[in-house]
């Protein structure tokens, strides 16, 4: 299907990819190499798991793409070292403060987890997320790490089912709060002038995966029946001098 000449674009303002912090920027998903991301840019896990609490591997095969999103595919399809596929997403750079935006559609299914989050990596564990547990899909946890610790997550009743239609996520991650909106609404904040929060640069992170029964208490029993998707139209992200503020200098 290499007919297809349309490109995905990721919005993003981020010098480290060789663009300004001062002004935002677009960044092809797959360059030239469609429908391949671009390994400059974007890395996919392939052939591990996270541990035990995963009953499914990153596979490389489960990441597919058209004219207009990136789909992440949970299947019976596995690996070497569990029986489904499942797929995850990471930039291969850091970002800091800012304002991270996706538009997504959730997988649905018991013992499914879609996400689009921020996380750094070892030695230290900071984090913030929007997980979709697939079970409710009319439900979002936001939630974060810092230094280590799990600050505990916050179910969001949406309103609607996230798994049916595309909507925006977004997180505005500043040094002293983190605010989480949904299709533009805010939704939750952390205290003004919280002292725990995350603190050091984090990757992009998309991914789709099933639980063992180790998560059956928070991600509900798993039972393979067909396949499972979600899907990314874009991502964004712009640095913290460059958000907009309104009257109480909260960046929108």
């Amino acid at each position: 299907m290499m007919k297809i000449s349309r490109t995905i674009f990721i919005v993003c303002a981020f010098s480290a990819f060789g663009f300004s912090y001062a002004q935002a920027a677009t960044i092809p998903f797959f360059a030239n190499k469609y429908p391949q991301l671009d390994s400059k840019l974007w890395y996919i896990s392939n052939g591990w798991t996270n541990g035990p609490i995963q009953s499914c591997e990153w596979l490389a095969s489960a990441i597919s793409a058209d004219e207009q999103r990136v789909k992440i595919t949970l299947s019976d399809k596995g690996g070497k070292v569990a029986p489904y596929g499942c797929g995850e997403v990471q930039s291969m750079k850091k970002m800091s403060f800012g304002v991270y935006e996706v538009s997504m559609r959730s997988a649905k299914g018991s013992g499914l987890n879609s996400n689009f989050f921020t996380y750094t990596g070892d030695p230290v564990h900071d984090e913030i997320d929007f997980e979709f547990l697939g079970k409710n899909p009319k439900t979002v946890q936001v939630n974060y790490f810092a230094n280590n610790k799990n600050y505990g997550g916050v179910n969001i009743n949406l309103g609607f089912d996230a798994s049916a239609a595309f909507h925006t996520y977004k997180f505005v991650w500043e040094p002293t709060r983190i605010t989480w909106y949904v299709d533009g609404k805010q939704v939750f904040q952390t205290k003004v002038g919280a002292k725990n929060l995350p603190l050091h640069p984090q990757r992009f992170y998309m991914s789709l995966w099933s639980g063992s029964k180790l998560v059956n208490g928070w991600l509900g029993p798993f039972n393979y029946t067909a396949p499972a998707s979600a899907e990314y139209e874009w991502v964004r992200y712009t640095p913290l001098d460059a958000i907009p503020t309104d009257a109480s200098g909260i960046g929108r």
